[in-house]
């Protein structure tokens, strides 16, 4: 796992078109940012905000959002008040045209506390994590949307490997699907990915083909904790993977928010 910290020397970071820049978060570690972050929402994101039931739900909505904001504005300069974004048939958001001079991809993935940002340049790309639960009944749900391969796939591993192997299996398909951007209209069954166990800060990366589309697809499968799996698929035969992280005790993400808010009002 190639990694690039945050800090008081290395805060400047260009992103080439032959990389993915993934960003791993803890939204419940920068909570008390909440009122600043939502300050640079959109009224529209304020609304969906207010929309749900639970505090701590808004409170991770916000923080996630907000930071989608702030990094998009790391990459390509675009004040953050001032980035739109438009969303596909199904619902896939991407950077308004007319502002996206940059070439900017990104995606972006949930799970409770945890929020994934992954970047590219002129590339298609869908990420997703999950935090591990303790699942009794994976082969069911297995069976229901994995294809028959990967089901073989998952048998073939231990009784003690197999939730992280479906994990790597869910995770890696999700990536794909999110990719593509139809939503679950494309069907699960009518790829293979491949189901991989990892150590912590271990990666593993491949090609796919799908039928009836012409690009091949690269799938980066990692593991940033113990608890958590995720992937990131893009349109490229070959890629650098750069996993982007803040250094807390030098420069934390408290002081890149609060920097990068102090900018736009200058």
């Amino acid at each position: 796992m190639l990694k690039w910290v945050f800090n008081h020397k290395e805060s400047d970071l260009t992103l080439v078109e032959n990389e993915i820049h993934i960003w791993n978060i803890d939204l419940d570690s920068i909570s008390n940012q909440k009122y600043l972050l939502e300050k640079i929402l959109s009224e529209d994101e304020i609304v969906r905000a207010n929309k749900f039931q639970f505090d701590i739900d808004k409170e991770r909505f916000i923080c996630s959002r907000g930071l989608l904001r702030l990094s998009i504005n790391f990459y390509s300069k675009i004040p953050v008040r001032d980035i739109s974004f438009t969303l596909n048939e199904f619902g896939k958001p991407r950077l308004a045209d007319e502002q996206n001079n940059y070439w900017l991809n990104f995606n972006i993935s949930h799970s409770k506390n945890m929020f994934c940002l992954a970047f590219s340049r002129d590339k298609t790309i869908g990420v997703d994590i999950e935090i591990i639960k303790p699942i009794t009944d994976y082969f069911q749900i297995a069976s229901k949307f994995f294809s028959d391969s990967e089901v073989e796939q998952l048998k073939s591993f231990t009784e003690n490997e197999r939730l992280e192997g479906f994990y790597s299996c869910w995770t890696s398909k999700e990536a794909v699907i999110k990719l593509l951007g139809q939503g679950l209209s494309f069907p699960l069954k009518e790829f293979d990915v491949r189901i991989k166990k990892l150590e912590v800060g271990e990666t593993y990366q491949y090609t796919i083909q799908i039928k009836n589309y012409n690009k091949t697809i690269l799938i980066e499968l990692f593991k940033p904790r113990e608890d958590l799996y995720g992937a990131c698929a893009v349109n490229s035969d070959s890629i650098q993977a750069l996993y982007c992280m803040f250094e807390e005790d030098i420069y934390s993400i408290k002081k890149f928010i609060s920097d990068n808010l102090s900018d736009e009002q200058n």
